[in-house]
Order: C-alpha cells, then structure tokens, then sequence
C-alpha cells in the first residue's frame, strides 16, 4: 500500500460523478496537486500524494481534456491557480458573475464526460454491448440511442457520427 498522508486521507472516498468533489478537487488543486492540468513535471506535492489521489487527478485530466474548448481551459487554468472570479474576469474581458457561472458549466461538463464514460465502461465490458466506431472521432461506443442518433436508412440504424460528434 502507498503512503498515506493526512491530506490524502479526506480525498479517499471521492468520485468524478459528484459535481461538489470536482469543484472542490479543481478551486483546491493548487493546494494539493501542483502538476496544475499535467503543464509541469511530477513535482514535490504530487510525490508526496498516494497513487489513488494521483490517479484521481489523472482521471481528471482526461475528462477536462475529453470535454472542455480552449477557452474554458483557460478559464479552469486561473481558478487551479487561486486567481479569485473578479482577477479572472478582468483578465478574461467578463463580468464576476460570468466566471462562476462558467466555472459551474465546466463543472458539469466534466461530470458528464465522467457519467458517459462509465456508462461506456459498463455497457461493453459488463453487458457486452454490440459497438461501432464513429466515423468522426473514431472513438468505439456501444451502439446504442444514448451513444448514436436513429437512422432508418442505415443497415445497423444508427447514424455514423456518435451523438457528441454531431453537436
């Protein structure tokens, strides 16, 4: 078992499909995590950090990087790094209220990623879902109506594009 610390000890029982443990992991990364979104080299706190807050922070990684635009990374960036919403909003060019509201849509974003590819997850290694690969992002997903739009005219009756393609 990895060494633990007291810090990692409040982090053990946290999940990526809470919406208040993905805020909280992201206003206090900056505390806790100073790879701050994997821009840096594995420094002095995440060395002292066990693999499973690690590995939660990695997971994060990639569902910021699965479900956030450049801008809202940006955004994401300042707030890891303790910038309050007004320092934010004056850098950015938007109102307080903007950087909050926007902060609670990446949030949720996030969180979606998360729950979409649990469901993935499940769907084929568990249930043994059929699959197909979308023709956009080639990504391998259960053929599915949650996955894929209907399409009559197809042979299978699912569009080519995954559903988060064709927006």
């Amino acid at each position: 078992m990895a060494f633990q610390t007291s810090k990692d000890t409040k982090y053990n029982q946290l999940v990526l499909s809470d919406l208040t443990v993905i805020k909280e992991l992201l206003t206090f990364r900056g505390t806790i995590d100073d790879t701050n979104l994997n821009q840096g080299a594995c420094a002095t706190n995440s060395l002292k950090m066990n693999t499973d807050v690690i590995s939660l922070f990695a997971d994060l990684d990639g569902l910021i990087k699965k479900s956030l635009n450049e801008e809202q990374i940006k955004l994401l960036a300042y707030i890891t790094k303790d910038y309050s919403y007004y320092s934010i909003g004056k850098i950015l060019g938007i109102p307080v209220k903007t950087v909050g509201s926007r902060f609670n849509t990446i949030c949720l974003k996030i969180k979606q990623e998360n729950d979409r590819q649990w469901r993935k997850a499940v769907y084929i290694n568990k249930l043994k879902l059929i699959t197909k690969r979308c023709s956009k992002c080639n990504e391998v997903l259960p053929a599915t109506d949650e996955f894929f739009s209907l399409n009559s005219s197809s042979k299978d009756h699912f569009h080519s594009q995954c559903k988060k393609c064709k927006k």
